[in-house]
């Protein structure tokens, strides 16, 4: 399981679903002052302060960013959470980053950068149809409790299943028989997914999320 840093947005998305997936503490980064719980202002000004970070690109730019949504690197990041999003060219197609550090990992990645950044608009746009709270729960979990490399999102809606009281996201229906075959290891998968999402620090040393999974 690779550990990433989220920005402070994914920090606050915890506060949205504390009761489900008990209290967290968030690591300052950057300058983001300490959060913990449902914080409601400072997620819209976290907000703001992406959208006025893509209002930076020209308009068709901004459409390719607000479509992508996260950075294919450092996948828990929001594209503009760290100022103006990246934008560079691998196999002809556009590609936004949250940083200058994911230049090379980008580039060397080629193709499958270019199919991550494919999956994670495939997610944007489904999630985009979820309620606000709904949707900061699943990108704080971000990937499958049982298939860790399948955005939420990307194969359709994500399923929500109650394991002792709290809530974990699947890809698809294929993970479900799974996922009640070892609730208490699903459980944790799914904490241990949102934890990564929340640790601080933007680490390149291992990026161990793929494109997917089969059934």
């Amino acid at each position: 399981m690779t550990i990433k840093r989220s920005p402070l947005l994914f920090s606050l998305a915890l506060g949205l679903i504390a009761g489900s997936f008990g209290s967290a503490s968030v690591f300052a980064h950057e300058g983001h002052a300490e959060a913990a719980g449902h914080d409601h202002q400072a997620m819209m000004k976290a907000e703001k302060k992406i959208e006025t970070a893509l209002s930076t690109l020209s308009a068709e730019d901004q459409k390719y960013a607000k479509a992508q949504r996260f950075c294919p690197i450092m996948t828990y990041d929001r594209l503009g959470s760290m100022g103006t999003p990246l934008k560079v060219m691998i196999e002809g197609k556009p590609v936004f980053l949250c940083c200058k550090a994911c230049i090379d990992d980008a580039k060397k990645g080629g193709e499958k950068t270019v199919k991550t950044v494919m999956k994670l608009r495939e997610s944007t746009a489904t999630l985009a149809k979820l309620p606000m709270e709904e949707r900061m729960a699943v990108e704080a979990q971000k990937y499958c409790a049982v298939a860790n490399t399948s955005f939420l999102g990307s194969m359709g809606a994500p399923l929500k299943l109650e394991i002792d009281g709290k809530r974990v996201y699947l890809c698809c229906g294929g993970c479900t028989k799974k996922a009640q075959a070892n609730p208490a290891g699903t459980l944790a998968k799914a904490q241990e997914l949102i934890k990564a999402g929340t640790l601080e620090g933007h680490d390149h040393a291992a990026h161990g999320h793929g494109e997917g999974h089969k059934h």
